[in-house]
Order: C-alpha cells, then sequence, then structure tokens
C-alpha cells in the first residue's frame, strides 16, 4: 500500500513538473490585476516557505524583521516583499504573492498567484515592461524542478524530528527505568530490614512473654 501511495505520488509530481506558469488575472483591492498562476502539487503551507527560500536565493531576506515577519507583511491577502531584484531584471520590482488551496478535495495541491508592481498600486504587465514580466515567468517556472528537492528536504528534516523525538522518549523511558530500579532496589532494602525487624521483634516477644510467664509462676504453685 505505501508503495503505491509513493508511486502515485511520484506520478503527481512528474506531472506537475511539466507545468510552467501561465497568465491571468486577480482581483487585488476590488481591481483586476494582470497576475502569473503556478500550480504545485503540495499544501499552502509547503509552497508559502517555499517562496520564502527561493526569495533568500535571489539575495532577498524577508525575515530582516523577525522569523515570521513576511507572513505579517499582508496586503489585501497578498504577501508582499519590496525591492526584489530578479534575475534579468534591469530593476528592482515588489512581489505580490497569493497562495491558495486548489479546491477544497485538493488539499495537497496550491496555486500560486504573483503579482508584480513598483510602487503603490503600480502594477506591471507583459506589455508594459516585458524584460521584468519575462523575468518573474523565468523566476516562477523554476519553482517547479526545485519545489521537489525543497519537498524533500522538508520531509528529511520532518522525518529526522520524528526520529528524535522518538529517541528522547525512549532516553525518557530509560531514565524512568533508571528510577524505578532505585525504588526496587530501596524497597527490597526496606523489605528487608522490615523482614529483620519482624525477627527481632518476634525475640523480643519471646523474651518478654518468658519474662511474665516467670512472674506468674510463683503464683501458679501457690
Amino acid at each position: 500500500m505505501k508503495r503505491l501511495t509513493a508511486l502515485f505520488a511520484l506520478v503527481a509530481v512528474i506531472q506537475f513538473a511539466s507545468a510552467q506558469s501561465s497568465y491571468t488575472s486577480v482581483s487585488y483591492n476590488k481591481t483586476s490585476q494582470p497576475a502569473l498562476m503556478l500550480e504545485l502539487p503540495y499544501n499552502t503551507d509547503v509552497s508559502q516557505g517555499f517562496i520564502v527560500d527561493n526569495l533568500k536565493k535571489t539575495g532577498y531576506d524577508p525575515e530582516t524583521k523577525g522569523k515570521l515577519f513576511w507572513k505579517q507583511n499582508k496586503l489585501n491577502g497578498f504577501y508582499v516583499f519590496k525591492d526584489v531584484r530578479l534575475e534579468g531584471a534591469s530593476q528592482p520590482v515588489d512581489l505580490y504573492f497569493k497562495v491558495d488551496q486548489k479546491t477544497k478535495k485538493a488539499k495537497d495541491q496550491s496555486v500560486i498567484y504573483l503579482l508584480l508592481g513598483r510602487g503603490e498600486n503600480n502594477f506591471i504587465s507583459s506589455t508594459s515592461d516585458e524584460d521584468t514580466y519575462n523575468s518573474a515567468k523565468n523566476f516562477l517556472n523554476g519553482f517547479v524542478d526545485q519545489s521537489a528537492v525543497y519537498k524533500l528536504n522538508l520531509d528529511i528534516k520532518n522525518q529526522e524530528d520524528v526520529v528524535k523525538a522518538a529517541e528522547k522518549r525512549l532516553d525518557k523511558l530509560k531514565d524512568d527505568e533508571k528510577d524505578m530500579q532505585k525504588k526496587i532496589d530501596q524497597l527490597q532494602k526496606d523489605l528487608k530490614k522490615n523482614q529483620d525487624d519482624q525477627k527481632d521483634q518476634q525475640k523480643t516477644i519471646e523474651n518478654e512473654r518468658k519474662k511474665l510467664d516467670d512472674l506468674k509462676g510463683p503464683g501458679k504453685n501457690g
């Protein structure tokens, strides 16, 4: 069953690997804007993390104001990254990313939308700046092959965490065993002492009874 699931996953990745970004339009601030769209066979969390990872490769640091600053820097449903330098583009560009789940049922598939802009509400189209738009398209197309490696590394990291957690749990169980063994050893010592005390107490009782019998002896004879 696991092999069959892995086979289906591999087929899905191969199918998506042939995909490329396409032109579309999306609503931003209630206005339709030209955009690029790319589908990936991963959930939205993975796709969001992958975007950040790829931005770092351009020299851009999306976490300059805290680990999750980029998630807080959101406008009209889009994550905004200012002044990003894309290969082939003559000037820095603002990237507006939106990541949606493909459908309600397809939880492991997401759609990335990308708007390009320079300045507030000044969006670029393929006709207004073809070079920049092509650079962004190439940048987005690069996600297809690179995302598989990113997801694999993410799965490896997650599995390493699972193994570490399991090992930590085993270490805790071993420590508990040591504590239990110490308690058992102490209980055995306490039990031995209790048994010895019982023997001593039995001897004491026998001695005291003998004294009592000795005291009662003359009276009985009288």
